[in-house]
This record gives structure tokens, sequence and C-alpha cells, in this order.
């Protein structure tokens, strides 16, 4: 869990100005779906059936675990991402990184400042 934490602060941390919930962030959200239903079509290809109590389970478990990061996501942004502080702050560091790329390319381009 501490490891998803980390993941989400680094992603909402490299957003701009207002990062509502980023796509990479809704994605994360299926993830545990996706892999229930790989690990069912494993247990199909040992030869376990589809439709029996373990893949049941199996399935269950991954809409636990979604709903756990989905609320784990929700959790972070409104304690920290979805405020207006933050979003000061984000738009501040990448207006600040903008510059500096500019002032970078223009002195690649014309180094004598011309």
């Amino acid at each position: 869990m501490k490891s998803i934490i980390r993941w989400m602060d680094r992603d909402w941390a490299a957003r701009r100005y207002n990062p509502v919930f980023a796509f990479a962030q809704r994605f994360v959200w299926g993830v545990p779906v996706m892999l229930s239903i790989a690990l069912i079509g494993i247990l199909e290809i040992i030869g376990l059936p589809s439709n029996g109590p373990i893949s049941t389970i199996i399935l269950v478990l991954g809409g636990v675990g979604m709903f756990v990061v989905m609320l784990v996501s929700m959790y972070r942004w409104a304690k920290g991402y979805g405020q207006t502080s933050f979003q000061e702050r984000q738009a501040n560091t990448h207006l600040d990184k903008v510059s500096e790329r500019s002032a970078s390319i223009r002195n690649w381009i014309w180094p004598n400042g011309n």
C-alpha cells in the first residue's frame, strides 16, 4: 500500500496545474481486476473451470483491490492534491521549469544573445 501511495505522490508531483485524476491514476484503479482476469485465464489453461468458486473468489478480490486503490487515490487527492495551495505550488513549479527550458533553448540557438 505504501508503494502505491509513493507512486501516486510522484505521479501527482509530475503533473501540471489542476491534475484531477489523471489517466494513469484511473488506469491503476483497474489493474487489480485485470490481474484477476489474467489469473483466471492461467487457471483455465491449467485445467480449472473458469466459472468455479476459485474464479469467483479471485474476481471478488480483484474488485475489492480496485475499490481499495480508488479509495486511497481519492483520499490522497482530498487531503492534498485537490487543495488550492497545492495547485498553485504546482503551477509555479511548472512555470519555473518552462522558463528554464525556454532560456536554455534560446541560449543554445543564440549563444551570444543575438
